[in-house]
């Protein structure tokens, strides 16, 4: 994690707004603007945005991949990179538009969601040594070809790989159903997309205190990164074991983006600065009373929302996007109390 990011704003990615011009202005004034997508889209779904570069796809119906060994091949053979064309990611070209950023975060699928969300022509999901190394190949030239196109107008590139289905896979892997693929594999060829001119960054929306196998911690025992965990749905309260594999993460280099603000509008009981910082107060108590080295944090933490605003308004989104410039000072005054 770069210095100078603490206590700022790291944005997930999706956006609750119905028109892709719109976020433009608000996400380039940002401390470290982002490529967004909109979910009404239906090209910008997180699967099928990037599931559109292999041909036929969804030809068969929603989501369904009908895969032959011609096709296969022309994906973990060839090392050319690819990117998403303006239908399926506008704002990668929206925000590329002469403006030159000194940090700018992109994200995009990673491979163990590609295979667990996709479905062959009888409905069973793609989740097998095969097609793990099939999505693997084609996240990596999709992170060549971002990083390419964005190289030009951004000083430093942080990707991030979203994997929502890890969770399901790992359990899946627990109970035999996968043969020949093993966790550590998951996590060591996950790792392996980023390029290495990037800043790498992880977002797991599930309970990611109970990503361990086996005494093992992948989150945190992995390629040093930036995290992203909810906190409002998992309480950050860490056994010893634990806490103690968070302090190694990050001072091995890793930070995290602590998702403390509610990501739909019922969330929101109170307004959006004091949501902010209560969650934020009773979240850094809850690390620093588990053992999470505090000094640690304060240099290698920054602000987020749960998970992506899909489900959100578009005045929450403007809203959280216009306040984020007061998180860094909410974020070091919520520090000095607890220190």
């Amino acid at each position: 994690m770069p210095d100078g990011l603490a206590g700022h704003f790291f944005g997930v990615g999706s956006l609750g707004e119905p028109d892709p011009t719109v976020p433009v202005d608000y996400v380039k004034e940002l401390a470290i603007p982002y490529s967004y997508a909109i979910t009404s889209l239906r090209e910008e779904d997180m699967i099928r945005q990037f599931a559109a570069l292999i041909e036929d796809y969804e030809e068969q119906g929603d989501f369904i991949l009908d895969l032959d060994l011609q096709k296969y091949r022309e994906i973990t053979s060839e090392d050319e990179p690819l990117l998403l064309d303006k239908e399926h990611g506008h704002s990668l070209y929206f925000l590329m538009n002469g403006t030159r950023y000194s940090t700018f975060k992109t994200q995009q699928t990673a491979p163990t969601t590609m295979c667990f969300s996709t479905r062959d022509i009888g409905g069973k999901q793609h989740i097998t040594k095969n097609m793990f190394h099939f999505f693997q190949r084609l996240m990596t030239r999709v992170a060549e070809g971002q990083v390419n196109h964005l190289s030009n107008s951004c000083e430093k590139i942080i990707l991030c790989q979203d994997d929502p289905g890890l969770g399901f896979v790992i359990d899946m892997i627990r109970k035999n159903l996968v043969p020949g693929l093993t966790v550590k594999e998951i996590i060591e060829r996950t790792d392996r997309i980023y390029p290495d001119e990037v800043i790498p960054a992880f977002h797991y929306c599930d309970d990611w205190r109970k990503v361990e196998v086996d005494g093992w911690y992948p989150i945190w025992e992995s390629r040093p990164k930036i995290v992203h965990i909810d906190l409002v749905r998992y309480s950050p309260e860490l056994d010893q074991i634990q806490a103690e594999k968070v302090n190694e993460f990050l001072k091995k280099g890793g930070g995290l983006a602590l998702g403390v603000l509610p990501n739909i509008d019922d969330g929101y009981t109170e307004p959006l600065l004091k949501t902010l910082e209560t969650n934020l107060d009773n979240s850094l108590k809850r690390l620093s009373e588990s053992g999470v080295d505090m000094a640690l944090l304060r240099t290698r933490t920054m602000i987020s929302t749960q998970c992506g605003l899909s489900g959100a308004s578009p005045a929450l989104c403007r809203e959280i996007h216009e306040k984020s410039r007061q998180f860094q000072d909410i974020f070091f005054q919520t520090m000095d109390r607890i220190q």
